[in-house]
């Protein structure tokens, strides 16, 4: 076996199960095409954001660690609001200054950009953080869930920038398709703070509208994150479980628990990903443009309720009713899937392969 190559991964590493799941997919579309690979895997909270994505600490830092490449992604890595503070301007740790000093390839992988609700808007300094990193990447590529249009609305778009489908839905396995939904799943999408969730739900009366939901219809929730542990009785997996398995080495088990179950309630957008690429049929509720967004770009549109919507409440209630008794909706929900799936694999695969083939393998 030749020398292995040594490949630092950026990415939110072990708080939340969607994020896990997206950078393990990258790293299998890498291992695929090179033979022996020492990931070094860098958690960008603790290695970066704790330290407000400082300069010097972040040129510093790659210069006494050597690498043969930089892969970024995937999830969301591409945001303002929050970090002003931060040296860069913006989520991500690289400015001009920061692009120009590294010495070896960037490759950044099916990232969003977060416009989340009441959160939108980049400074100008932000903005040239953002066009100096595509400019000085090797290779840069944005998730299929609207984060393209962003891109153009800041005015940032370029040849250069490519589109592909967020990790998180490419699995070298799926579910065979089931037309008896029984065993069903409610995905939730807290926040610790109850302010930021009765905002996201329009209201307190509405998430109490959706515990009786959940009760009613017996969907068990499947949390991603310790912050999904409220309002809801019944949880797949105890806080101090999910909290043990969320160790980046422990994905696969918990992506095994998904393939237990029929179908998904989403309310994350990581839980509507996740569910489709497994194949599990879902409705998924937006309370941020991405999950509405990739509905609408993907082809499932009719399995989407925003909670904008006037009695949106209402609605999902209908829909997810429909998914379970109407099979001519829930077989055109397998008919979408189908038309994308192939596709989907086929275009991350060969971004990465691009990326790849500049490397000295």
């Amino acid at each position: 076996m030749g020398e292995s190559m040594r490949i630092a991964h950026i990415g939110s590493f072990n708080r939340n199960l969607g994020d896990n799941i997206a950078i393990l997919n990258v790293q299998k579309q890498f291992d695929k095409l090179i033979p022996n690979i020492d990931w070094v895997n860098l958690d960008i909270l603790e290695i970066f954001w704790s330290r407000n994505n400082n300069i010097d600490f972040v040129i510093n830092f790659f210069k006494d660690n050597k690498f043969d490449a930089i892969v970024v992604g995937g999830g969301g890595l591409i945001e303002y609001r929050g970090y002003e503070k931060h040296q860069t301007h913006f989520k991500l740790p690289f400015n001009e200054e920061i692009m120009k000093s590294l010495n070896c390839p960037t490759f950044f992988v099916g990232l969003g950009i977060n416009y989340f609700r009441g959160r939108e808007g980049f400074s100008e300094e932000a903005k040239k953080s953002f066009e100096s990193v595509i400019k000085h990447s090797t290779n840069f590529s944005l998730r299929n869930d609207g984060s393209i249009d962003i891109l153009k609305d800041l005015g940032l778009h370029s040849d250069k920038v490519k589109e592909v489908p967020d990790p998180g839905l490419i699995f070298d396995y799926m579910k065979i398709p089931n037309y008896d939904l029984q065993n069903n799943i409610i995905q939730p999408a807290f926040n610790s703070s109850q302010h930021i969730n009765e905002n996201r739900f329009k209201g307190v009366e509405n998430i109490n509208n959706m515990v009786s939901f959940a009760d009613e219809n017996k969907l068990i929730s499947m949390a991603h994150t310790p912050k999904d542990y409220r309002y809801f009785s019944n949880y797949i997996l105890d806080k101090q479980t999910l909290m043990n398995f969320l160790g980046f080495n422990n994905t696969n088990e918990l992506i095994k628990i998904y393939l237990n179950f029929d179908s998904t309630v989403a309310l994350r957008g990581h839980g509507q990903l996740v569910s489709i690429g497994l194949n599990i049929p879902g409705i998924y509720l937006s309370t941020q443009d991405k999950v509405r967004d990739f509905s609408i770009l993907n082809g499932f549109e009719d399995y989407n309720v925003d909670v904008d919507d006037d009695n949106w409440f209402e609605k999902l209630k209908t829909l997810h009713n429909k998914l379970i008794t109407d099979r001519l909706y829930l077989s055109k929900w397998y008919e979408t899937r189908e038309k994308n799936i192939d596709k989907w694999h086929k275009q991350l695969f060969d971004f990465v392969n691009e990326c790849v083939s500049g490397l000295n393998i």
